[in-house]
């Protein structure tokens, strides 16, 4: 796309969206896979739902990705205040529309989550993103929008680092292995993962946050988990709520044909009393009945080691060796 026509389709989102038919099933041997980032390539910095309240972040974020040799650019309103959002929610997801428009992005990274996604997919022009694919990175309430993407614009996107995370040396590896390299990846946790259920399975990855996976149930955006490996995370929720949103799941037929499960960790979240279930009593009640192989505590979460995590890729997971692999690139050369 030429430069001058990016500017007249970047602000076309409820355009775009109408021609989206809704159906939860995906065909996914036309899954789009975006190019992969080089040195040199410029990635942009956007901020699709909460404030960053620190502004010395934003230098850090910036040196973050320069250290991968990219180059950084900064979204128009990434900076903007409108009570807890960064911006109005056509301001927002006038800056997403424009880098997938623009020619000169060739990535872009959220920089953060906290809530908002989802108030600005009426705005977004998926028609255009599946024509301008390129790489999209982020987790929390992103998972909205990875959601989005692979179920209105076929787009493989990417949970993994915000900005603001702390791109632990693990995180880096994670991000240049999947998202630069190409790698048919492996990610083995360097903390304590416990098996649920063994066994060893290959499916297709799909998932993110837990809370906000839940809220895209009875949407044309939830996800179609048939024979996927789902993983999910969370950040201070009590294991009762942990408990409620499988119970959720299970019960709208998501965790129905699952190949394989996946619970990363539930960051700072509260420890239960004696009186109490812990998370893993939870996840022998819900998910080992699946009979599917499942493990909790791979470093999928909102603690500073993150996986970079593509949605809609094949991969096999071994829960007895707790390690996950990618079974083919979810980038383009």
């Amino acid at each position: 796309m030429r430069r001058k026509d990016f500017l007249r389709t970047a602000g076309l989102g409820v355009a775009g969206f109408s021609l989206i038919q809704k159906s939860g099933k995906r065909d996914y041997d036309k899954l789009i896979r975006p190019k992969k980032l080089n040195k040199g390539d410029t990635v942009a910095l956007t901020a699709p739902a909460g404030i960053v309240y620190d502004e010395s972040e934003f230098d850090r974020m910036k040196r973050v990705l320069e250290s991968f040799g990219l180059n950084v650019v900064f979204g128009e309103f990434v900076k903007e205040r409108f009570g807890y959002l960064a911006g109005t929610d056509r301001e927002r997801a006038r800056d997403l529309n424009r880098f997938f428009a623009d020619p000169e992005i060739d990535g872009i990274v959220a920089v953060r989550g906290g809530w908002g996604c989802a108030r600005i997919l009426p705005y977004l022009d998926f028609e255009m993103i599946k024509e301008n694919p390129k790489i999209y990175c982020g987790f929390s309430d992103n998972t909205t929008l990875h959601m989005a993407f692979l179920h209105r614009s076929n787009l493989i996107s990417f949970h993994g680092p915000n900005g603001t995370s702390d791109w632990t040396d693990l995180t880096k590896q994670s991000f240049k292995s999947v998202l630069m390299d190409g790698d048919k990846a492996e990610f083995h946790s360097e903390s304590e993962v416990e098996i649920v259920f063994p066994g060893i399975v290959e499916g297709r990855l799909m998932g993110g946050n837990l809370s906000i996976l839940t809220t895209t149930l009875g949407t044309d955006i939830q996800p179609d988990t048939k024979e996927a490996i789902l993983f999910v995370e969370d950040i201070g929720e009590p294991v009762y709520k942990i408990d409620r949103m499988l119970v959720h799941l299970k019960q709208a037929g998501v965790l129905d044909n699952l190949n394989g499960f996946i619970f990363g960790r539930c960051a700072i979240c509260p420890d239960p009393s004696d009186s109490h279930f812990t998370l893993k009593e939870i996840l022998q009640q819900h998910i080992r009945p699946l009979g599917i192989p499942a493990v909790m505590g791979m470093d999928i979460s909102h603690d500073p080691d993150n996986f970079t995590i593509p949605q809609g890729v094949m991969a096999r997971f071994d829960a007895d060796q707790k390690y996950l692999k990618l079974l083919e690139s979810a980038v383009q050369s």
